[in-house]
């Protein structure tokens, strides 16, 4: 028997009112449901809703991808849009790309998009939890800038919450964002000031989570800088923590590397480098020193 070719699908339209095409033939250019073997293509502006419910559903196809969206309509809610119901069931896709495209909450705020699965940002895309909160249980991967584009009230919140991220790209946060306990951010820093962030004007910015700071390719020159989180609205919980580095008092973390002394200050969001902790000992002992001989 003559196995049949793996084909690449693509949608024709969007999914009306209470249609989903995310396990059924709908949209899809094919006119049949998801299958193993195919790799499946949410075109252009169009959209593939999930199932109206509260149930669990995994993606039949190889893969899916989210390309980048046309220049019509509301272009955050197109691609991957959910509208399940309750708390508890979860969508997964074991291979979703995010080349260009969206994923969206269009369902109650009540209703928890829970994504499961693999995600691998290939091109600067939308996570948009406009109408309730997304938590990406995912693990994610790529180096391109995921945008938040905002939210339509409170609870209404992205959320990273996968400990296997190895995602180096940047966070443009509009709306509501949180790295959960024990989820990992990564940053790669360079020449000063050339770095990946965690930015955006949104009303919430909570991270709880791990920073992962990769520098190895890292600059040296005392007063080398880097913003690591610009957000407005970054807030630092009780379980933060940086990998490799220690807490050298409330919100500073410090690590050396490349024969430097690197540290990170929740204040600011910032990450330079600064002199030797033993330097500042000694200097702090001088001047010390020198008021007491001062006073004598």
């Amino acid at each position: 028997m003559v196995k049949s070719e793996a084909a690449t699908v693509t949608t024709t339209g969007r999914d009306g009112f209470g249609a989903s095409s995310f396990n059924s033939a709908g949209i899809w250019s094919d006119a049949s449901a998801p299958s193993a073997g195919n790799d499946y293509i949410v075109d252009d502006e169009d959209r593939v809703r999930t199932p109206a419910d509260g149930s669990s559903y995994t993606f039949a196809g190889d893969s899916l991808e989210i390309t980048a969206v046309g220049s019509g309509g509301d272009l955050n809610i197109a691609g991957l849009s959910y509208k399940g119901t309750g708390n508890t069931g979860t969508i997964t896709v074991d291979n979703l790309i995010l080349n260009g495209g969206s994923i969206n909450h269009i369902s109650g705020v009540e209703d928890i998009f829970n994504l499961g699965g693999t995600i691998d940002v290939v091109s600067d895309s939308i996570i948009y939890a406009k109408q309730g909160p997304i938590n990406i249980l995912s693990p994610i991967s790529g180096s391109a800038t995921i945008t938040n584009p905002g939210s339509d009230g409170d609870g209404r919140t992205v959320t990273l919450a996968s400990s296997g991220n190895t995602f180096t790209g940047s966070i443009v946060n509009e709306g509501r964002f949180a790295l959960a306990d024990d989820a990992v951010m990564n940053f790669v820093v360079g020449a000063s000031g050339v770095n990946n962030s965690i930015s955006g004007g949104g009303p919430q910015t909570a991270l709880d989570g791990d920073f992962v700071i990769d520098l190895s390719g890292a600059s040296t020159n005392l007063g080398d800088n880097w913003g690591l989180v610009t957000a407005s609205s970054a807030a630092y919980g009780s379980t933060f923590s940086i990998a490799g580095f220690t807490e050298a008092g409330p919100g500073i973390w410090t690590s050396s590397a490349n024969g430097a002394t690197y540290a990170f200050e929740t204040a600011t969001g910032s990450l330079s480098v600064v002199p030797e902790p033993s330097s500042i000992m000694m200097l702090c002992g001088a001047l010390t020193m020198l008021g007491y001989r001062k006073l004598r």
